[in-house]
Formats: C-alpha cells, structure tokens, sequence
C-alpha cells in the first residue's frame, strides 16, 4: 500500500511537480478502493432477514417490519439500509414496490420500519434487495434477497353491545335456569320429548331439541353485486360484525361466496375463512343454494358503525 502511495506521488510531482499533492491524491484513491472492496466483502457477509411482529391484523393497524442484521461489523458510526420491497393484494391482484431506509449499528436494539394496510387483504410482502453506500459515499452496493412474508388483513368489527342485551333479556324472560338442547313445544311435537322438570320450573312446555335441530346452522351469502371497489372493506365489515355476533351466541353459520361453503363453527375459524376468501376470490353464489341470508349494504352509508347501529335497533 506504501509503495503505491509512493509511486503514485512520484508520477504526480513528475507531472504536476507537487510532491504533496500527489500524496493526498494517492491516499484518497487509496481510501476508496479498500472501501468498494470492503462493501463488497461485506455484500457476501451479511446476513440480512426481516421479521413481522403480527401476522395477523386488522384494517388500518400498522405493520411492524423488524430486520435481523448479522455478519457484519459497523466501521463506521452506523449503516443506512435501504430495504426494497413489494406489497403483492392476493385479492385486488395489486403489486406496490416501496423502499425504506433502516439506521443500524451492533448496539442497536430497536430497528423497524413500518406499513398500514387500508383495506382487508391476504398480503404477501416480498423482501427484494439492500442496499448500502461505502464509507465515501461514491459506491453503493446492492444485495439480492428473497424472502416472502404472508400478512393477513382482517376486516374492522363493531361491537353490537346493544343487540347482545337484547338477546340476554330475551333469554331472562324465557327462563332461570339452564335450557340448552331443549325448546319451546310446538304442536304435534310427541308428548315423550317433553322435558318434565322444566315443566315444572317455568310452567311452561320445553321439548328436547332432536340431533337435526342441534346442528341447525344458519345460511350466509356473501356477494360483491351491488357494492362499489372502494366500499368493499366496509362490505367486509358489516359481514364480520354480523357474523361474530352470531358466533358469540353459539350459532353455527354456513357461509357460501362464489362456489364456495364453509362451515363457520369457532372464532378461531376466521382465520383460514378470511385468507381463503381473499386467496381464492369472490364470483356470484349459485342460484340452488337455498334459504340463504345475504349481507346487505347500502352504499351511500358513510358511517359503518352508525349503519350497524341502526340496523341493529
């Protein structure tokens, strides 16, 4: 390394007959050509993943990106890293490219960047490259990455508080005491289903409920016919909150969209029902289905919680 400042000095006095500036000249080459090299050397090095804190969010949350940075040691203060990435919509069928810069050294400990859905989706982030500068500024090195994350976008629920106190004095007016797997007689019901003892509580005529009944389920359609690109989230909405309130009473739900039916049993069903929603896509329900309730929406309502209010008073 000497030897080349000295040559290179050398032939600058020869030329410029300025044994200094040669010197100077000689050690900035210098400089950068171990920082390009050491860029590159870091390039094969590093180690470089992100994480999503929540897989799993609702509509206008914030996704929580967190690199994992390893392999490489700060000569400097800190790094800048531009992360490059693509947002791909399962369900719009959109691709968003973005870039975002990270500032990291080895004591670090809190480093994210962040993304805020708008709308319900199935997301599948696609980490494509980073990219940092040398310690001169001059030369910028890129390494390809290829790793994909897959990030659920749930729709908003509303809570119907009002709704559920209707159901409870509904049901505190019908009994005191405990009556599932049984209901209220109707006629031509045989007198050996009648359940005697709550006869004898209420006064009242309760027959137990045969297998059929207990797997009663009620039929959901959910269809994009009437509604507008925009309002589709909203659509989202209101189906949710209708749906998580007749999860919450025990009532099973048959829910068809397109050529598809799933059967609705737990909360911790939405999941999988969401993802296969937005995965698959949505297509008109077929016209043999039948008893089916359909979610409505008007799309001149503005406020969707105010909407479900209303509805449900």
């Amino acid at each position: 390394m000497y030897f080349f400042v000295i040559v290179f000095a050398a032939v600058y006095w020869i030329i410029y007959g300025n044994w200094i500036g040669g010197c100077l000249m000689a050690s900035l080459f210098l400089i950068l050509i171990y920082s390009i090299s050491r860029c590159k050397k870091e390039e094969k090095q590093l180690k470089f993943k992100v994480n999503v804190q929540e897989r799993i969010i609702t509509q206008g949350d914030m996704i929580k990106i967190t690199p994992e940075i390893s392999g490489i040691h700060p000569w400097k203060d800190d790094y800048i890293f531009e992360v490059e990435y693509e947002m791909e919509s399962k369900f719009h069928g959109t691709k968003i490219k973005n870039r975002q810069k990270v500032r990291w050294n080895q004591e670090t400990k809190d480093v994210f960047f962040t993304e805020r859905p708008k709308e319900c989706d199935s997301l599948i982030m696609n980490v494509i490259s980073v990219s940092w500068e040398d310690l001169t500024g001059i030369y910028k090195v890129k390494k390809q990455l290829n790793q994909k994350i897959r990030i659920l976008v749930m729709p908003h629920a509303y809570e119907l508080g009002a709704m559920n106190e209707k159901f409870q004095r509904m049901d505190s007016k019908e009994q005191g005491f405990e009556y599932d797997g049984v209901r209220k007689y109707r006629e031509g019901d045989r007198l050996s289903r009648i359940h005697w003892n709550l006869y004898a509580a209420s006064r009242d005529l309760w027959v137990r409920k045969s297998e059929d009944e207990m797997e009663e389920n009620i039929r959901i359609g959910i269809s994009f016919q009437n509604v507008a690109r925009d309002r589709i989230s909203d659509y989202f909405s209101v189906f949710y909150t209708i749906s998580l309130f007749y999860t919450d009473l025990g009532i099973y739900q048959e829910i068809y969209y397109g050529n598809h039916r799933f059967l609705l049993k737990h909360t911790e069903q939405y999941e999988e029902l969401f993802t296969d929603i937005f995965e698959q896509g949505m297509s008109e329900i077929s016209a043999d289905v039948s008893d089916l309730q359909m979610v409505m929406m008007d799309d001149k309502i503005e406020d969707i919680q105010k909407y479900l209010y209303d509805m449900e008073l």
